[in-house]
């Protein structure tokens, strides 16, 4: 017994040795396959008149149901309910669809349920992208690492209902294509709500279009600002989109049309405290009625063109092996590295599309402020298609600064999406 006991002993600590000192996994990018995650790259443009279709669709979010965006497992405590909005613009053969999710994130294997039940081919182009709200709907991700990350425990049947209302939001926005102009307005909003959480400068651009009918009638509006929807706390209960949800449902009220407002590269901010109420709830409202009124500002003296030319890139990307933080001790840092391999995806995709003279660039994870500053005027939506965890700065990364603890891929992942340029 004492012998079978030593060679239990050893065999545990064999295995130790090995999570601790050997690279598990792959240790290079891998070749591109066909597709990703049911996607295949596109490469489209049109300078045709441009035609748009928008809707909103609830997402009932039951009792007991998983939320989404702090660790542990958290369920909502009453009935509630988020949104999903759809935006569709289509000229000559080029087809396009950006949809804003009331969620922590888009996983892989939702947008691909997500394209299966809207019947959508590889070659699609759609920016699916989460509002980033930490109380909405989770358990959309069959991964345990997310599960118990902040994604909340899998609900195959509340995953199923977000799948099949954002395909009928899509299928929905489609199905109402018109002729339409579009108005875009930015603005470096240097003294809005955001504020830097860690290190290395926010990116304070406040971004709109906003799409409407011949006749004049409000389409849809799209926002984008950088800021964490992190208001209402981890001790909340309570299904909500945070202040971009409210931001959506002021400019709703005010165009009596989808709102779709999404995360910027907003990795290293977070929201100034100055002046807000200190029931959570009001402040989300407070903080998104300021965006939404900012926003609608822009807009009311911004130009209408007809938006051509309407152009579209998706590009699938190899990803670098998993890499854990320099933030992670020495001794950790290769078992650190082991779990994320078993987590991390191998492939990503990103769809970057062009209207009105606007380039916008969705990226599948959390992007800091000084890469959308390095890129301007060029825009970037977070959390789309897909998720890599944040996206810093290489030297910052290297250094072990700013969101570098957050990171999945170590340095080397802002230039394998593309979106750093070798300098």
């Amino acid at each position: 017994m004492k012998v079978l006991r030593r060679i239990v002993a050893a065999v545990i600590c064999l295995a130790a040795l090995v999570v601790l000192v050997v690279p598990l996994g792959r240790r290079a990018p891998l070749p591109l396959p066909a597709t990703v995650h049911g996607r295949a790259a596109v490469h489209k443009s049109s300078d045709r008149p441009i035609e748009v279709g928008a809707e909103k669709m609830t997402i009932e979010v039951p009792r007991g149901s998983p939320l989404a965006g702090y660790a542990g497992w958290r369920r909502a405590d009453r009935d509630g309910r988020v949104y999903v909005r759809a935006l569709a613009l289509r000229s000559g053969d080029v087809r396009a669809i950006v949809v804003a999710l009331d969620a922590l994130l888009v996983s892989a294997e939702l947008e691909e349920e997500v394209l299966r039940r809207a019947q959508l081919p590889p070659r699609t182009c759609l920016l699916l992208a989460a509002t980033h709200t930490h109380s909405g709907p989770g358990g959309t991700w069959n991964n345990a690492i997310a599960e118990i990350g902040g994604n909340g425990r899998l609900d195959r049947a509340l995953r199923d209902s977000v799948a099949q209302t954002t395909a009928d939001a899509i299928r929905g926005a489609l199905g109402y294509l018109r002729a339409g102009r579009l108005a875009v307005a930015q603005v470096e909003w240097e003294q809005g709500p955001a504020t830097v959480r860690s290190a290395g400068p926010v990116d304070p651009t406040l971004f709109a279009v906003q799409a409407r009918d011949e006749s004049g009638v409000v389409v849809a509006t799209l926002a984008l600002y950088g800021m964490h929807p992190t208001v209402l706390a981890s001790d909340s209960r309570v299904p909500s989109g945070d202040w971009p949800g409210a931001a959506a449902r002021a400019i709703e009220q005010e165009t009596q049309a989808p709102a779709l407002v999404l995360q910027g590269a907003g990795a290293n901010a977070t929201w100034s405290r100055d002046s807000l109420p200190a029931d959570t709830a009001l402040a989300a409202d407070e903080l998104g009625n300021k965006v939404a009124q900012r926003a609608l500002d822009l807009l009311e003296t911004a130009s209408w063109a007809d938006g051509a030319p309407l152009a579209c890139d998706v590009t699938l990307h190899s990803l670098p092996a998993a890499q854990a933080s320099v933030r992670v001790p020495w001794a950790l840092r290769r078992a650190a590295s082991n779990a994320l391999a078993l987590w991390a995806p191998s492939f990503a995709v990103r769809t970057e599309l062009l209207l009105a003279g606007a380039r916008l660039r969705g990226v599948p994870g959390e992007m800091v402020g000084s890469l959308a500053l390095a890129a301007a005027p060029q825009h970037f939506i977070g959390l789309a298609d897909g998720y890599l965890g944040y996206v810093e700065d290489p030297a910052r990364a290297l250094r072990g600064e700013g969101e570098a603890s957050r990171t999945y891929y170590g340095p080397g992942l802002a230039r394998a999406l593309g979106v750093l340029e070798e300098r």
